[in-house]
């Protein structure tokens, strides 16, 4: 019973690494993050601001 998880796991391993592989030698690569999706940045400190709460630093 042991020997047929090892092997199963040793399996999935060696799967996993060829898998790895074609995606490396492919160039199959994320694409970027779009450009009008920025985060809002305090206008004092510069920090990003998340929602409408106000910054930390208490200026903006």
């Amino acid at each position: 019973m042991i020997k047929i998880v090892i092997l199963f796991l040793g399996l999935m391993l060696i799967i996993s690494m060829i898998g790895n592989l074609v995606t490396k030698f492919l160039g199959l690569k994320t694409p970027p993050p779009a450009k009008n999706q920025t985060r809002a940045t305090c206008a004092h400190c510069g920090r990003p601001v998340i929602g409408t709460a106000p910054c930390v630093c208490g200026k903006g």
